[in-house]
């Protein structure tokens, strides 16, 4: 008797799982970006945005929520209805960094957040305003020991990434580097334009309109290769720089924990299937990214293995929690 009813029980919820996953969704999608509109990431949403909206019946509706190194948005998310209707996309510092350089989060990145897909790795560049005279990282390491401090760059706040490739500069180096805090990357990059900061340390693609009009210099790039469009310019692992914290950033799709396997499987196919498509694959690489999706098994991975890597760097240099 026991045996039949549970027969009967699995057999309710394979049918309900079904109907939800014929039904769902059923309004509009939301989705969390901590950086603001204009960003590389945010171009690159939309874009996946219009390949999936007309499969899934029902608009992608982005959140932009830049700032707080990223904690109101992974927050936002973490705590919203596990219903499918309601998405993130995060990068490194509030899945890899924050858990392990904060003592208090409003979110928990292991509990709270179910992964659904990576998407696709940034490449890095370091960049210089056109006033700093140095014309490679040598140089400005040079030029950085002579003005211990004075050398400044731009950050997405403490303990950023960006921030820790500050401090691991520094350290490097055997000088102070200056952080100054920004909201997100174009805010960075027009500073960096305009002369207020000295360097910075961002996705490659930022920077091409100011290294063409003369305002940046580039001097190196993230990557196992050299870029075809800069081939003077060494990698960060040439220069012996290969643990550079923005060096291995990459932006990933979450949703809060409670999501059913359902959605995350028909979710992680969706996004897959554009990130996989030739023409899409092309629109990335001409933003200098590169496409990196898989199963949620796998980003979980990653974000387990990169955690593992800065967890080392952090032990290393002696970073401290806030």
């Amino acid at each position: 008797m026991h045996r039949i009813i549970s027969t009967a029980l699995c057999s309710l919820f394979v049918v309900a799982a079904g109907a939800f996953a014929q039904s769902w969704p059923t309004k509009p999608i939301r989705v969390y970006l901590p950086q603001p509109p204009g960003s590389g990431v945010d171009i690159i949403l939309r874009k996946a945005f219009e390949e999936i909206q007309p499969r899934l019946g029902q608009a992608m509706v982005m959140e932009n929520r830049p700032g707080g190194n990223s904690v109101v948005a992974s927050e936002a998310c973490a705590k919203a209805a596990p219903d499918g209707h309601t998405l993130c996309v995060l990068n490194t510092d509030p899945l890899v960094s924050n858990p392990l350089l904060y003592s208090k989060l409003p979110y928990d990145a292991d509990r709270e957040l179910r992964p659904i897909t990576n998407l696709y790795y940034i490449l890095t560049g370091v960049f210089v305003k056109s006033a700093v005279p140095v014309g490679s990282m040598k140089e400005l390491e040079t030029y950085a020991k002579a003005k211990p401090g004075v050398l400044n760059t731009g950050t997405f706040g403490p303990r950023s990434s960006l921030d820790m490739s500050r401090l691991f500069l520094g350290d490097k180096w055997n000088t102070g580097i200056t952080g100054i805090p920004y909201p997100g990357g174009p805010q960075i990059f027009n500073a960096l334009a305009a002369g207020d900061i000295d360097m910075a340390a961002l996705g490659a693609y930022g920077g091409l309109s100011l290294i063409k009009s003369g305002k940046v210099k580039l001097l190196a790039v993230s990557g196992s290769r050299r870029l075809a469009m800069f081939p003077e310019v060494p990698t960060l692992a040439e220069l012996g720089l290969g643990d550079f914290p923005s060096g291995h950033s990459w932006w990933g799709l979450l949703g809060p924990s409670g999501m059913s396997d359902v959605v995350t499987q028909r979710l992680n196919a969706e996004f897959v299937r554009t990130f996989r498509e030739p023409k899409f694959a092309a629109f990335l690489a001409d933003l200098i990214t590169e496409p990196n999706v898989g199963t949620p098994e796998q980003f979980a991975a990653l974000i387990r293995s990169d955690r593992e890597r800065v967890a080392k760097l952090i032990k290393q240099y002696k970073w401290t929690m806030e």
